[in-house]
């Protein structure tokens, strides 16, 4: 069976041997970013879901116990992004062009920034 890693990289090696489009380029540097990624260790294993009694264990080593064993992996925890200074300053000008209320400009703000982490 072929890694997600494995097939990133062979999807960058085909890319890289295209004509060079902006979004060619583009799909070239997420692929390259991602790989450069470490690889995520597992923190727990399971024999759910091939078996009707299943067992969690817990720690990156896979345990030596007999069954068909899966990896459990921690969702990867992103970083909180803000506004810029740019960004806060344009919320608040088009708020005050549309006479917005206090509590309209805050839902704008917030709006702002759901968007940036989503």
């Amino acid at each position: 069976m072929t890694t997600l890693r494995e097939a990133a990289q062979q999807a960058l090696e085909a890319l890289e041997g295209l004509s060079e489009p902006y979004y060619v380029l583009k799909a070239q540097d997420a692929l390259k970013a991602a790989l450069e990624q470490p690889e995520q260790e597992p923190v727990a294993w399971t024999t759910m879901p091939h078996t009707d009694d299943w067992l969690f264990v817990s720690g990156a080593m896979k345990p030596s116990l007999p069954g068909d064993w899966h990896p459990l992996y921690t969702h990867p925890r992103r970083e909180w992004r803000g506004l810029t200074d740019t960004e806060r300053a344009a919320v608040q000008h088009e708020s005050f062009k549309r006479g917005f209320s206090p509590l309209e400009f805050m839902e704008l703000h917030e709006a702002k920034l759901k968007e940036k982490n989503v």
